[in-house]
């Protein structure tokens, strides 16, 4: 019950059918959300009564930057970490993902809610010369300049290609010749050849492993499409890497 009220609130109810609201300042759905938590969870059955009784304390909670970590009138000491994310959840909808992060912290770890940096050099070490390595692109995010980083870290020649129209050529030629040398290639925007990744494919299951320098990595940066080869996804390393969220994970970065 608790956990529907998480992700619920008061979305079953409507102002008409339930307790009125004792203060203008509440904002509706806050209400609806606040009554529902009541009639579902016994810590807070009393919890309206306490707001009526209490306004101005509550209402600065209520008006605090960050409630989550704010001494809660009346029921503070009774509150464990999950029913504090459920208050903050109905009545500070806009504070519920953040107030989340803290529920995790707590209960499993500080480990488990921060960004994990992206080990280039790992990935590099788990995939193979016929494995290539596919980055997902999402908004604002672009590997070209980590993974040209971690060639000049290894001393590694890397050939790069944005795909489209008349690249197809250009592209098998450079894979090719890495197949030879060693040296890695990149392949960018694919979204843009996906005709261009079903040859990839292709080659990649025909080619013979043993005549393929061991050092050549294969990397391709893509948006998803629906219609990107299922077999090239199975046979590769999958990635995505999205922009930092906040000044923490920015300095990480």
């Amino acid at each position: 019950q608790s956990f529907q009220t998480l992700l619920k609130g008061g979305a079953a109810l409507n102002m008409s059918d339930c307790r009125p609201k004792p203060f203008q300042w509440i904002p509706d759905r806050a209400w609806l959300n606040l009554v529902a938590l009541a009639e579902s969870v016994k810590t807070f059955r009393n919890l309206p009564d306490f707001i009526q009784r209490n306004d101005q304390m509550w209402k600065h909670w209520w008006d605090q930057e960050s409630p989550e970590h704010t001494k809660i009138p009346d029921i503070d000491d009774r509150l464990d970490a999950f029913e504090r994310l459920l208050l903050v959840r109905c009545f500070r909808e806009d504070r519920t993902l953040l107030s989340a992060i803290d529920y995790i912290k707590t209960t499993l770890g500080p480990q488990y809610s921060e960004a994990q940096q992206l080990d280039l050099g790992a990935v590099v070490e788990e995939c193979s010369c016929t494995m290539p390595v596919i980055f997902l692109l999402s908004q604002g995010s672009d590997p070209t300049a980590t993974i040209e980083a971690l060639a000049k870290k290894r001393k590694k020649r890397i050939s790069a290609i944005s795909m489209g129209q008349g690249q197809e050529p250009a592209a098998h030629a450079m894979i090719s010749n890495g197949f030879v040398t060693g040296d890695w290639v990149l392949c960018q925007n694919c979204h843009l050849g996906l005709p261009f990744l079903r040859e990839l494919e292709d080659m990649l299951v025909k080619v013979d492993q043993t005549a393929i320098n061991d050092e050549f990595r294969l990397w391709v940066t893509s948006e998803p499409h629906k219609a990107f080869p299922i077999g090239l996804l199975q046979m590769s390393v999958k990635l995505t890497n999205e922009p930092p969220q906040g000044m923490r994970a920015g300095i990480l970065r």
